[in-house]
């Protein structure tokens, strides 16, 4: 099983994005309820531990977000303490929820832990990646992150437009109602806008071939 956390260095008023991946990349985020618990989070943790979130995507089995914290807040810690907050509620919402399946996930959870009183706790993340460091002074560095993750439910078949699936910031920036507290820089909206502008071009001019 993969249950490492791949990163580089963190600093706590850096900008970076992160890959939060499930144990051996199991679906869990299928059903609303435990999507939701994602959505619930990230706003939690924006509100009253600050976090500060650019942007953002959840897919069946993996997280992808941007984002840094306030200053004097260590965003590893934050991170950290996230990782922590949103198992134990994605477990609790597990065993509220009997199923075969989801006795199956909670077996699949139980992870050894040495040097704890408890000897097994039950973690649904496995690896957790610190996948870029954005230059909040290069607006493209972050749009290009942006177009990637808001792109992924696209590639996947999910939706025809990044800005249909609801469980990304994809619809923040085109200035509809999104379902997590993001912040948005306006040059950062600006180059997002051209590059899925060029994007949407090349789409226009090919389907015309």
């Amino acid at each position: 099983m993969k249950r490492n956390s791949k990163m580089m260095t963190i600093r706590d008023n850096g900008c970076y994005c992160f890959t939060f991946e499930t144990i051996d990349t199991v679906d869990i985020f299928t059903k609303t309820m435990y999507k939701q618990i994602i959505v619930h989070s990230l706003n939690h943790f924006i509100d009253i531990k600050g976090l500060i979130v650019y942007g953002w995507c959840l897919m069946s089995n993996k997280l992808y977000f941007i984002g840094q914290s306030l200053e004097n807040i260590s965003l590893k810690d934050l991170r950290d303490e996230f990782v922590v907050f949103t198992c134990r509620k994605i477990v609790e919402a597990i065993q509220g929820d009997p199923s075969e399946r989801n006795t199956w996930l909670l077996s699949h959870f139980q992870k050894p832990v040495a040097f704890e009183k408890d000897p097994v706790r039950q973690s649904c993340w496995g690896d957790i990646k610190t996948t870029a460091q954005i230059d909040l002074k290069v607006p493209q560095s972050m749009a290009e992150q942006l177009e990637f993750i808001h792109s992924l439910p696209v590639k996947e078949r999910v939706v025809q437009y990044s800005s249909d699936y609801i469980y990304s910031s994809a619809r923040d920036y085109i200035g509809m109602p999104g379902l997590v507290k993001i912040t948005k820089p306006a040059t950062v909206e600006s180059e997002l806008f051209e590059i899925e502008s060029r994007k949407n071009g090349f789409r226009t001019n090919y389907n015309q071939l």
